[in-house]
């Protein structure tokens, strides 16, 4: 075991040869350490945003919500009439109380009153974990 070098020796030794307008990161190997757990963390977190985002990108491709109403969100649903209001109202509900109420939820009217953003309105929120 005489090859093996512990890690304050290491130091020392670079400490003996590195030219003195050369600062290193780290003086001691518990800042070393530090520094290594700290970025062991970041990298971590950035792991789990990453599969976080994986994970949710693939839900969202099975959903069958295609890209066109992808941004359909309730805040950015115009009401115009009535009909349209009450239609925001009930479908909101029912994706804020999903699964504790009614168990199904039907549009009907003409073309261009938003049927289909709402919708997509309401699976953008569950899939969103709403």
């Amino acid at each position: 075991m005489k090859n093996v070098i512990g890690t304050g020796s290491a130091l020392d030794r670079l400490k003996r040869i590195i030219p003195a307008s050369v600062q290193p990161k780290f003086s001691t190997a518990d800042e070393w350490r530090a520094w290594q757990e700290a970025e062991g963390r970041k990298r971590s977190e950035e792991l789990d945003r990453m599969n976080q985002k994986s994970r949710t990108e693939k839900i969202f491709g099975r959903s069958g919500i295609q890209d066109l109403h992808r941004s359909c969100t309730f805040a950015n649903y115009e009401v115009s009439g009535e009909g349209q209001r009450k239609a925001y109202t009930m479908a909101k509900s029912y994706a804020q109380n999903f699964g504790s109420g009614f168990a199904s939820f039907v549009f009907s009217g003409g073309p261009g009153t938003g049927k289909n953003h709402l919708a997509a309105a309401i699976g953008n929120h569950l899939l969103a974990g709403g």
